[in-house]
């Protein structure tokens, strides 16, 4: 049987003391229980959806409350799509690293699912290990199936499609706030500070290069395009054209600046 003492630290660790996987860990412990208003809850809020499932959205809130940067998971093949790009998938888990699922749960069926890893004392023994999981039922066998909430799960390895071990880069707090930037002035194909803003975002979430600074040209489209895919845009909503929320999503991400009301 997986015990608390195993999954969680026994002690609260000091903040300027704790590892990274022990930050997402209390922080994603902290949230236990809560149970989300069908489709409606704090992470989707958050994160800018409504109407799917929020097992990812959870995932991304957890790590940004805990001052790391990941690709977004809110939609869950994009992010795993990005942690393969980046070669980040893994064979065998340790506490921290984030989950996916090959079974569908939610409302939303073919959704792909999303957790956290938490415990592995059993993964070589028994393929078992324990998460802490977003938009599921507590699996005790007389709770209300269509509860859902953020409760700690056993899983078999059967179900599992694969680990993804983040780079936990730690977004810097900054002193002085944001600069404050105005959404009608990122525009393709026009060069000004703002722009050089939102670039130097792109910088850090995807590794933009050999672009003209303040200068919205093809590269910073083709950058920009990029982060739309990884906060699960597709089609016409990831042409690199910015929209409000991904560059309102952008800023908060990076911390680099703030979107004007």
């Amino acid at each position: 049987m997986l015990t608390k003492s195993k999954i969680f630290f026994s002690r609260r660790t000091k903040a300027s003391e704790a590892s990274p996987q022990e930050r997402v860990l209390e922080t994603a412990t902290g949230w236990l229980g809560y149970t989300g208003q069908g489709s409606k809850n704090e992470f989707l809020e958050r994160s800018g959806y409504s109407g799917v499932t929020w097992a990812g959205a959870f995932i991304d809130c957890v790590f940004h409350d805990s001052n790391f940067l990941i690709p977004a998971c809110v939609y869950p093949a994009s992010g795993l799509g990005e942690f393969l790009r980046d070669q980040r998938v893994v064979k065998n888990p340790q506490p921290g690293d984030i989950v996916f699922f090959n079974f569908a749960t939610g409302d939303n069926f073919g959704v792909m699912h999303i957790g956290l890893v938490a415990d592995v004392t059993r993964w070589q023994t028994d393929g078992l290990v324990g998460t802490i999981e977003a938009c599921v039922n507590n699996g005790l066998a007389k709770s209300d199936p269509s509860l859902r909430g953020v409760f700690r799960r056993v899983r078999s390895g059967h179900e599992i499609l694969a680990f993804a071990r983040p780079k936990f880069i730690s977004v810097k707090n900054e002193v002085q706030p944001a600069p404050t930037i105005k959404y009608e002035t990122v525009r393709p194909g026009r060069r000004n500070k703002d722009i050089g803003r939102v670039q130097d975002a792109l910088v850090i979430v995807t590794g933009l290069r050999y672009h003209t600074p303040d200068m919205f040209d093809t590269q910073t489209q083709h950058a920009y395009a990029h982060w739309q895919r990884m906060t699960g845009r597709v089609g016409d909503d990831a042409s690199g054209t910015p929209d409000r929320a991904s560059l309102q999503l952008l800023g908060e991400r990076t911390r680099k600046f703030q979107l004007d009301a």
